[in-house]
C-alpha cells in the first residue's frame, strides 16, 4: 500500500467527496489509457446492483423487525 492510499483509508469518504479520493482517480485514469470504457461500466453496474439489493433486504429487515416490536 502506498502512502496516498493508507490515507484513502484512513479518512473515511461521504458520497460527497468519494469521487475525489485518488484511488477513484487512478481508477478512472486507467480505465481511460487501456480503453476500458465499457467493462468498467459493466462492472460498476453489476457492483452496484448488488450494494443496492443488501441495502434493500437491510432496509426491509429493519421494517420487519421494527414491525413485531
Amino acid at each position: 500500500m502506498t502512502a496516498e492510499t493508507e490515507q484513502v483509508i484512513e479518512n473515511p469518504k461521504t458520497p460527497r467527496n468519494f469521487r475525489s479520493a485518488i484511488d477513484i482517480e487512478n481508477f478512472y485514469r486507467f480505465v481511460s489509457e487501456n480503453d476500458l470504457r465499457k467493462e468498467a461500466k459493466i462492472m460498476l453496474e453489476t457492483i452496484h446492483q448488488k450494494v443496492m439489493a443488501q441495502a434493500k433486504k437491510k432496509k426491509k429487515e429493519a421494517k420487519n423487525s421494527k414491525k413485531y416490536h
